[in-house]
């Protein structure tokens, strides 16, 4: 029982108090009377007309006392409802307006995604007409895109500038360095293992940590998946509206705003709202979410490069790109006037 049932239960009780207390003080007075005027008291008995008046008189005032009691009580009662009434109307009203905003917010996110895959379509036709007639006229219709097992991340060739480091000796049984990553190895490893089960998960996964630039990324989605599951959110329970490939592309080449509004649409509330207070109150979080974002935002901006628009939606549906969306859209990284901060 909190402080104000407390209060109000001491109110009620209140009415109930004063009664006993002045109907003990009227009977000892009354007793204490008798007492001292024992003859009083007898000539009483005698005449029964008088007995009858001083009954009313004594039993009269208890009638009245114990009547104002119980009315108090009521009224203390009802008020007390009426209390209870009124923070329950204005508990709902309040749970109103926050469903209303969030109502609005979310018919404001979908419209604006809306329009941003509009406006994307419309630029992905121009640019697919354009170089349909620019094959066309160089008589190259017949050829196609790179496979999927191409490299996944194009690395810059290393050039030695000094010619004096060119002519050291170098031992010959050194190993060679491990194929590149491919895109479909790059799409496996951002899902992570399904179960412990799953052999060709881990061993994609222990390719992706053994290349330099992808451990990074990988290691920052593992530790927010871990601590969004210690809140109870897994990233296959949330309900999300997968964005279309035009919508990564935008992103990676700079775009925010209604552009890229379609990368927000993570359906789930209740993992909204969990993430983004503790966004706000666990510095820990913050940190390895602004880290994951920015090393997401790096390898995405490479990976865009040589991928394909199907191989861009397969890689949007990963267990990385969905946090990568959740915490995105709580963070606000996908806003025009969004500012990475430092981490």
């Amino acid at each position: 029982m909190n402080r104000q049932d407390h209060t109000d239960k001491s109110s009620e009780n209140a009415a109930l108090v004063t009664a006993i207390a002045l109907t003990a003080i009227w009977i000892i007075g009354i007793a204490a009377i008798f007492y001292l005027y024992p003859d009083v008291a007898h000539q009483i008995s005698l005449d029964q007309s008088l007995t009858a008046l001083v009954a009313v008189g004594l039993f009269l005032p208890l009638i009245l006392i114990w009547i104002a009691a119980l009315l108090s009580r009521s009224m203390a009662a009802m008020q007390n409802e009426a209390k209870t009434l009124r923070k329950s109307v204005e508990r709902i009203d309040e749970m109103l307006r926050v469903q209303i905003v969030d109502e609005t917010e979310t018919r404001d996110r979908w419209i604006q995604s809306q329009l941003g895959q509009i406006t994307a379509h419309t630029k992905k036709t121009s640019l697919d007409l354009t170089a349909l007639v620019e094959k066309i006229s160089e008589g190259r219709l017949g050829e196609t895109t790179a496979p999927r097992n191409t490299t996944a991340l194009p690395k810059k060739p290393f050039i030695l500038t000094d010619a004096a480091q060119a002519d050291l000796p170098l031992p010959r049984d050194v190993k060679k360095p491990s194929a590149p990553i491919t895109i479909r190895e790059l799409i496996k490893a951002l899902n992570f293992p399904d179960n412990a089960k799953d052999a060709e998960g881990f061993r994609v996964l222990q390719r992706a940590f053994s290349d330099r630039t992808t451990s990074k990324l990988l290691r920052s989605a593992q530790d927010v998946l871990t601590m969004l599951s210690e809140d109870g959110i897994f990233m296959d329970d949330l309900r999300v509206e997968w964005p279309e490939a035009s919508a990564w592309r935008s992103f990676a080449k700079g775009a925010r705003g209604s552009e890229v509004a379609a990368l927000g649409m993570v359906r789930d509330r209740t993992a909204l709202t969990i993430s983004k207070t503790r966004l706000k109150s666990d510095v820990a979080f913050r940190a390895k979410v602004h880290g994951f974002l920015t090393q997401f935002d790096h390898i995405l901006t490479k990976f865009e490069e040589t991928a394909q628009n199907s191989e861009l939606v397969e890689m949007g549906k990963t267990r990385s790109a969905i946090a990568f969306m959740l915490l995105g859209r709580v963070s606000g990284a996908f806003d025009a006037r969004y500012i990475p901060k430092d981490v």
